[in-house]
């Protein structure tokens, strides 16, 4: 069986199609393992490019954090849940997203979130800080997004354990290493700058072409690339992928921009305004949203951006990215200007959206799309299957710990077939 893609997903179907005793061959187009986990290792720690933060207490992160004995760092509530820990001067986002969606009926017609923002009776600050969680949180557009949709992602929300939130001490992807370390070898082989374009495929067989030239066949594969990648006809599929053009057609890939900025303490030690694992909304542009990434004495600052403030900026280089938000974190902090400058160990960045392998940050449910995930995900005569994030329905669009969920799913599924 082949695997396009080595992210979390594809890793953990390669991972478990090997323990049943199934040789697997997984083509990534990266020259590095981890997808849209990407952690830049500095002399004072590492620093996140995708993926930060595990949310949530479950099983198909934390199964993984104790096998391999990894350390995680618990930060308390998800960003917005318990914004301020009960400061009265702090709004909290998801309260005012909940009252919302209180006025939408889990069994009616489906509706964008802007739509139901439009029609219902509610103080405009709450529908304020309603509109930027669904811009910033989710990362979506408010005339896209689908409100049944975040009716599932806010039930997912009050599973057992979801409200709590960790992350890796030494870096998100020590999850990558610790999967990839237990893969059987003897039944895997995995081949960086593999960029697969082209699928062939009948019922039990499929033929894949890279941009190098190279062929290769197997009886069935299965496919892990990002949303974006699938939307923007990065690979191309003879026959087309009949029945998926609904799903592909509603489902959204969000747009983030976020910067990292590692400061000394001398820097950090004047600071009043942002505390160790506390989240700070300003609503200011670019960066409308502030948080502590490694606590001192050498802490990050990452300033996230997404929606309309990420597309502002998606023309930019890193250096200018992070020039913009050190020119922004002054104001945040009180700051001087030079004070900062000083202090600076470090910017760094990545633009998942110009990625060619991404193409957007994560997924979100348009408009009567609120199970389009799931039909993305239903396997086609037994030859392709689909995992990763956005083929998740249930509320884990979005998350590694889906990811990881979508492949195990697509295991089931192709063990028995």
């Amino acid at each position: 069986m082949v695997i396009i893609g080595a992210g979390v997903a594809g890793l953990t179907a390669a991972r478990e199609l090997a323990a049943a005793g199934v040789r697997v061959l997984v083509l990534e187009a990266r020259d590095r393992l981890g997808g849209r986990v990407m952690t830049h290792h500095t002399a004072d720690g590492p620093v996140e490019l995708g993926a930060e933060f595990v949310h949530g207490a479950f099983r198909e992160i934390l199964g993984v954090v104790e096998e391999a004995g990894l350390r995680l760092r618990e930060v308390g509530s998800r960003p917005g849940r318990t914004s301020g820990r009960g400061r009265r001067d702090v709004p909290n986002f998801f309260a005012a997203m909940d009252r919302l969606l209180a006025l939408a009926s889990a069994g009616a017609a489906d509706e964008s979130f802007q739509q139901l923002v439009d029609r219902v009776d509610v103080e405009p600050e709450i529908k304020g800080q309603a509109l930027r969680l669904v811009e910033g949180y989710h990362a979506a557009d408010p005339a896209r997004i689908s409100v049944q949709s975040l009716i599932r992602n806010t039930a997912a929300d009050e599973r057992p354990g979801a409200e709590r939130q960790f992350r890796f001490a030494d870096g998100y992807d020590s999850l990558i290493e610790a999967i990839f370390q237990r893969i059987d070898r003897n039944l895997c082989e995995v081949e960086q700058n593999a960029v697969v374009t082209a699928v062939e495929w009948r019922a039990k067989r499929v033929l894949l072409q890279t941009s190098a030239g190279r062929e290769y066949t197997a009886p069935r594969v299965i496919i892990t690339v990002p949303l974006g990648v699938l939307k923007a006809g990065g690979i191309r599929f003879t026959p087309a992928l009949d029945g998926k053009e609904q799903a592909l057609s509603t489902l959204e890939m969000g747009a983030v921009v976020r910067v990292s900025l590692c400061l000394s303490d001398e820097v950090w030690a004047a600071q009043e305004q942002l505390s160790a694992d506390a989240f700070l909304f300003t609503g200011d542009p670019p960066f409308p949203v502030w948080w502590v990434s490694r606590p001192p004495p050498l802490p990050v600052v990452t300033g996230w951006a997404a929606g309309p403030n990420a597309r502002a900026l998606a023309a930019r280089s890193e250096a200018e990215r992070v020039r913009v938000a050190v020119d922004a974190l002054p104001r945040v902090l009180g700051m001087d200007p030079m004070r900062l400058q000083k202090g600076l160990r470090g910017g760094f960045s990545h633009d998942w959206q110009a990625d060619p392998f991404s193409r957007g940050a994560y997924s979100y449910a348009g408009v009567g799309g609120s199970s389009a995930g799931e039909e993305l995900g239903a396997p086609l005569e037994g030859t392709i299957f689909f995992a990763g994030e956005a083929t998740e329905s249930d509320g884990q669009n979005g998350t590694v710990h889906g990811a990881i969920a979508s492949a195990r799913r697509v295991v089931k599924e192709a063990l028995s077939n």
